[in-house]
């Protein structure tokens, strides 16, 4: 059965996010309660209506396990291999067509048909406004781009409560914008922040700095091996991180010898959450 209009995003990223959504078996409704917004802006942002800001793609890319990342990448593409992914998918979409028309076909077979479609129509979208875009950037006006990002790696948790021992990990990769001067980002575990609006799940954009200001929000490790989340506070001819919690108390931690600055947080990106309840409903 085709899809219907209102399911198929009629931009790029529409589309990826439209595919993305009927995936996952999920309504407007359904993921809007996920990613905290109306049902009518999902609809919006799938039609191209609207387009979600950095953070709300963040949040998507959790929500939808989507890999908006390779979306970003792959729009910043080269032309000539987009148009070389668009003939590959092209092939798997006749391929998948022809397995779907044979006796005994089942609904496997179909599925992938439609995804293969669905693919194909994204690459066609992306190229045509690829296109597009290049047209524009030779005129006197030019364009700016929509996404201007590049990839910082995310060097797994931090906490934002007792320290914690300090683990090299292999680390994943986001999409921050260029003019945003960060080094890498952190995942945030604990609750002693959120009075500071950073909460367990929340990811932080961290500049390296091995100096920090009174009231600066920080990265420390502590003797080497451990790292935690804190504000660094000025006392007297001391420096002590303290956390932000009126619900619950967490000593102050005086900064020794062995202790350092190790980064000072420029942004919080909010983990996804259910809407705010509103009242009468």
């Amino acid at each position: 059965m085709a899809a219907n209009r209102k399911d198929t995003g009629s931009t790029a990223l529409g589309q990826y996010l439209a595919s993305k959504r009927l995936a996952s078996g999920m309504s407007y409704r359904e993921l809007a309660g996920k990613v905290g917004k109306a049902p009518s802006t999902i609809q919006s942002w799938e039609q191209g209506k609207r387009l979600p800001d950095l953070d709300d793609l963040f949040v998507l890319a959790n929500v939808l396990e989507a890999e908006l990342n390779e979306l970003i990448n792959l729009a910043a593409a080269p032309l000539r291999d987009l148009e070389k992914r668009l003939a590959a998918a092209e092939d798997r979409h006749r391929k998948a067509l022809r397995e779907a028309s044979r006796a005994g076909a089942g609904a496997r077979e179909r599925l992938a048909a439609v995804e293969a479609d669905r693919e194909v129509a994204f690459l066609r979208n992306l190229i045509a406004q690829r296109e597009k875009q290049e047209r524009q950037s030779r005129s006197p006006s030019g364009v700016v781009p929509l996404y201007d990002l590049r990839r910082v790696p995310v060097m797994g948790g931090i906490r934002a409560g007792q320290p914690r021992l300090a683990v090299e990990e292999e680390p994943d990769y986001t999409g921050v914008p260029r003019d945003v001067d960060v080094d890498y980002a952190l995942t945030v575990e604990g609750d002693s922040m959120v009075g500071a609006g950073i909460a367990p799940g929340d990811v932080v954009w961290v500049k390296r700095a091995d100096f920090a200001n009174h009231g600066n929000t920080v990265v420390a490790l502590l003797e080497g091996r451990e790292v935690t989340i804190k504000h660094l506070v000025r006392e007297e001819e001391s420096y002590v991180l303290r956390a932000n919690n009126s619900d619950r108390e967490y000593p102050d931690i005086y900064l020794g010898p062995e202790d350092r600055i190790i980064g000072v947080v420029q942004r919080v990106v909010k983990r996804p959450g259910p809407p705010p309840r509103r009242e009468g409903i």
